[in-house]
């Protein structure tokens, strides 16, 4: 029996996902595969490295984290154990002491609950683990080789099968390939070149003088001076990375006692302030009051509702592209209408009113000056954090919010593959998406009560509003952060810049060199929906990248990061007891490739046979 190769290009989550996928099928089908990995660091944990300082924590419970398959979801069971990320901490002898957590088995400290969330280097420890067992639970007839370079160009022959060439120059052969490359790095923007060059310019005038574009690994930041004035660009899920690195890694405590917490602070922090496009931290999660994998049954913005839409789209217009304010956006509305009116407590607010204060809370809202800016966030602050103590069935608004979180699938099915119009399409990413990510997709409370302790304390101090803007000062070898107010324009000098961002994924300025080299050689395209280019390559419904020319690549899938623009939120880790994407995706590639590797095999028997017949009609 003739073996198969098979390249897992990027090992984070999706790679694993993957290659826990392959391993089923091999040990279910005695498969004979040569399974070849590339990846520069450790296998499994991708940017969620074993070695992250401890401060660093997922946005997720832990408890709604896996790396395996709900039961019934998929075709082949897995090859090993599949302990949610939780459960293995529980195994492995993980207590928490304070708010830190430590191997120390069954004694000491506190269990780990299912409310837990867990430092991000614990869940790269997991993934790492997840990836072990299932190398050595690996059927005899697999092979398995893990080249840990970069993957920097990639060829086809004429039999579909690959060529891929790493960056020290050895050469791969593979018949089939995985794209699962993850985050990356755009080249710097305009903007971004000149104030890095300002920072290189100035650095003799200033020697606290920096401009951080990328903030990971962390570490890179104790290169910022303790007298520094630092600014934060963005107040998502990266900023308070970089804010805990900041103060707690420096050194910092947060004690807690009866009126909340408080920062006890180290003297070697810098002083910091926050920026961004609205100037307001993202949304604290409500306490989980749904369980593992409870989550709300909608009863209007549902798969079935879109599809109606489309077929009523395609008979009244000609195409069943979709306008999400128009046609999608009521739904939506309304399902999170009737949740808030149906938690008790709830204020009297119609579905518009509703989803405007919940998403856009500075609409309509205008400030006379700085002053009265610092008290917005602070009281928006504290109201967030009082309503997310109560919990996300609890809570009125935290019960409506969390159901973006469980519409996301039908969010998938409306805007993937070119579900919305095109103009609508970007709209939708440019206003919508970050309004749902900064309402429902924040951080643990524990990380807004330390940010307003670290408000109380002054290490933060709130220097800009809406709509600010970083500027240079050639005099003061300075950067200054300017807001416009109705009383006049506020501006506040800086030493640092940190972008806290993770890129987009935009093929033509990524800095991966096996992307720019497969755009080159016409194997692959920027996914476009019409005219608006989202971001991400092109690949056809089997997750195929499109050539230049439109044509699929057959024997090569992208999944993840890589197709986010045909593809919609790829990044979520499967959660347990639930048919994730993640594990789906990889489920239905590698069904695909057990087909072709089935027709193939029918090829070659149907060959011998009639090769077979021949000889013998010559006797």
């Amino acid at each position: 029996m003739k073996r198969t190769s098979v390249t897992i290009i990027g090992m984070g989550p999706r790679g694993l996902s993957v290659l826990e996928r392959l391993a089923a099928a091999a040990a279910a089908r005695q498969l004979l595969l040569d399974i070849i990995l590339i990846d520069p660091g450790e296998c499994g944990a991708g940017v969620h490295g074993a070695r992250q300082p401890p401060h660093l924590l997922i946005n997720t419970l832990a408890s709604q984290v896996t790396m395996f398959p709900a039961s019934g979801a998929v075709q082949h069971p897995p090859v090993c154990a599949t302990p949610s990320l939780t459960a293995w901490a529980r195994q492995q002898g993980y207590r928490r002491v304070g708010e830190r957590y430590f191997r120390i088995g069954g004694s000491g400290g506190y269990d780990i609950t299912d409310g837990d969330y867990l430092p991000r280097s614990l869940l790269g420890e997991y993934l790492g683990w997840v990836c072990q067992q299932i190398v050595a639970a690996l059927p005899a007839g697999v092979t398995l080789t893990h080249h840990r370079l970069r993957a920097v160009d990639l060829r086809q022959q004429p039999d579909h099968s690959c060529v891929i060439e790493l960056d020290n120059g050895y050469i791969v052969l593979s018949d089939y390939v995985f794209l699962t490359t993850g985050h990356g790095g755009n080249l710097p923007s305009d903007l971004d070149a000149w104030l890095a060059k300002f920072a290189q310019d100035h650095a003799r005038y200033n020697s606290k003088l920096a401009f951080v574009r990328h903030v990971y690994p962390v570490e890179q930041l104790t290169r910022i001076s303790a007298d520094a004035r630092v600014a934060i660009q963005g107040l998502g899920l990266s900023a308070h990375d970089v804010i805990a690195e900041l103060t707690v890694g420096r050194g910092g405590e947060f004690v807690a006692g009866e009126g909340g917490l408080r920062y006890m602070a180290s003297g070697r922090e810098p002083r910091l302030t926050l920026c961004s496009r609205n100037c307001l931290p993202y949304a604290a999660r409500g306490i989980n009051q749904k369980g593992l994998d409870g989550r709300h049954q909608p009863r209007h913005f549902t798969p079935d509702a879109v599809d109606m839409l489309r077929r009523q789209a395609l008979i009244a217009r000609g195409s069943s592209q979709l306008d999400f304010d128009r046609e999608l956006l009521p739904l939506l509305k309304r399902e999170m209408g009737e949740v808030y009116r149906a938690t008790p407590g709830a204020a009297a607010i119609d579905d518009d009113s509703l989803f405007a204060e919940l998403l856009f809370p500075l609409q309509g809202r205008q400030f006379a000056g700085l002053d009265g800016f610092r008290r917005y966030f602070r009281d928006w602050l504290q109201t967030d954090l009082t309503e997310a103590r109560k919990g996300n069935l609890a809570s009125p608004a935290k019960a409506a919010t969390d159901v973006l979180r469980d519409v996301r699938a039908t969010l998938q099915a409306a805007i993937e593959h070119g579900g919305l119009t095109p103009a609508s399409h970007r709209k939708f990413l440019n206003v919508y998406h970050p309004a749902i990510n900064r309402a429902a997709f924040g951080p643990p409370l524990r990380r807004n009560e330390e940010l307003l302790a670290l408000l109380d304390a002054g290490v933060i101090a709130i220097q800009s509003g809406p709509g600010s803007r970083v500027e240079i000062d050639e005099n003061d070898s300075t950067y200054v952060l300017s807001t416009k107010f109705a009383d006049g324009v506020a501006k506040h000098p800086l030493d640092v810049v940190v972008i806290a961002r993770l890129d987009p994924f935009f093929p033509e300025t990524d800095t991966s060199l096996l992307i720019r080299n497969m755009l080159k050689r016409g194997l692959s395209r920027p996914y476009y929906n019409g005219v608006f280019h989202p971001g991400g390559i092109d690949i056809d419904r089997a997750g195929h990248p499109l050539d230049g020319q439109g044509a699929a690549l057959p024997n090569v899938w992208a999944l993840g990061y890589p197709v986010e623009g045909a593809h919609y939120y790829t990044y979520a880790l499967p959660r347990p007891q639930m048919r994730s994407r993640q594990v789906l995706d990889a489920e239905r590639c590698v069904a695909m490739l057990l087909a072709k590797i089935g027709d193939n095999r029918s090829r070659r028997t149907r060959r011998r046979s009639v090769t077979s017949a021949g000889s013998h009609s010559t006797l």
